[in-house]
């Protein structure tokens, strides 16, 4: 499977939430040429099959991250770093979901993984390919992630 397949994918799973979980987009979300950004926290989540392999992220300020929980439940005070984690975590997870419906026949062995929360720098492992999207929204700037190690499957 290409990437550019994943990435469409993916991309199709904001679509589906934004102005839901997600808050609208205020622009077409920008494919960016300078990497993953770094010391971003975010949560991952893996879409691995025996043909297909994919790490999905959605990192940002944390801040952006904590506006994005209190949207998404209705309360803006008092929001605990669980409670901010676990939304976030969820939200990729309904991402991953949604793209693991549209690629499915490429790999009907595929299966999502548990959503994790991470802070820090994320390392990419040499002889994957990585996506970056940024997603510019009515309550900041956020990034999605895609690293594959299959990128060039077909």
């Amino acid at each position: 499977m290409q990437m550019t397949q994943w990435s469409s994918a993916l991309l199709d799973g904001v679509r589906a939430l934004e102005g839901g979980i997600l808050p609208p987009l205020v622009a077409t979300p920008q494919l960016q040429t300078q990497g993953i950004p770094a010391n971003l926290p975010g949560a991952w989540v893996g879409l691995v099959g025996d043909r297909l392999s994919l790490q999905l992220g959605l990192v940002a300020e944390f801040v952006t991250l904590e506006l994005l929980t209190a949207n998404m439940i209705g309360r803006h005070e008092e929001l605990s770093d669980v409670e901010i984690t676990d939304a976030v975590a969820e939200v990729v997870n309904v991402i991953g979901g949604v793209a693991k419906r549209l690629v499915i026949e490429a790999d009907p062995s595929l299966r999502s993984g548990l959503p994790m929360f991470l802070f820090g720098r994320l390392r990419v492992p040499t002889g994957t390919t990585s996506e970056v999207f940024r997603l510019s929204t009515e309550l900041g700037e956020m990034h999605l992630v895609s690293i594959s190690d299959s990128g060039d499957e077909g």
